[in-house]
């Protein structure tokens, strides 16, 4: 069974077209929406799905959604997050032959964008694969007891939460896996603010990110 987190922002609605893509789980799982403090919303035609207020910024969010959740598999979702046919029969296949592991699923993206979105699906494929640094967009999956002996999402960071954590898995040593599956989202930021505009800054805040956390990882394997 597993609990499905989904962080929402204010006024965020994709997830009434995000829910019925989940009629696949498991008998018995749930669904998590987790909103802020204040905030409300109707789940009362939707069967396992509840939400709960989670405090300011998306780490917190997902926090206090992993720290409710019922079941010991935790699936982070965005909201606006769009699944193949397979991304969760992949998923459960996938956490079966190793628990003690983070799983992602590939990110592509929709029709909605510029041509050259396609490099950033090849980018985003490569940094994952090769590099190990999956992203939250992907659908991050872990074991509860292992998102709580790794302290969960720190919330005391400005962006990337996700890509942090992924980090502190990479440096305590635990495997990161891909289940083959996909999750698409939409490009409609790269057309509207510029796809050479919107990746570069990307990159630059991954790097600028991931620098220190790369020699924290250096340090504690090979000094």
């Amino acid at each position: 069974m597993i609990s499905v987190i989904v962080p929402l922002a204010p006024n965020e609605d994709k997830w009434n077209e995000l829910v019925p893509q989940l009629n696949d789980l498991p008998n018995g799982s749930e669904i998590i929406l987790v909103v802020g403090v204040g905030e409300k919303i109707d789940v009362s035609q939707y069967q396992n799905v509840r939400f709960i207020e989670g405090g300011n910024g998306r780490a917190r969010r997902m926090n206090s959604g992993a720290a409710k959740a019922k079941h010991e598999c935790l699936w982070f979702l965005h909201a606006d997050s769009m699944l193949a046919s397979d991304t969760i029969s992949k998923l459960v296949a996938s956490y079966h032959q190793e628990p003690n592991a983070l799983y992602y699923s590939d990110l592509k993206f929709l029709d909605d964008g510029p041509k050259l979105i396609k490099l950033n699906e090849w980018m985003v494929r490569w940094r994952s694969d090769i590099l190990k640094m999956p992203f939250g967009d992907q659908g991050v999956a872990i074991s509860k007891s292992l998102f709580e002996e790794l302290c969960c999402y720190r919330d005391d960071v400005e962006y990337g939460e996700d890509y942090v954590f992924t980090w502190k898995m990479r440096q305590e040593g635990y495997p990161i896996k891909r289940t083959g599956a996909s999750i698409y989202t939409s490009a409609r930021k790269y057309e509207k603010g510029g796809w050479g505009k919107v990746t570069s800054l990307h990159v630059y805040l991954t790097f600028k990110q991931g620098w220190p956390e790369f020699w924290l990882w250096v340090r504690k394997r090979f000094l």
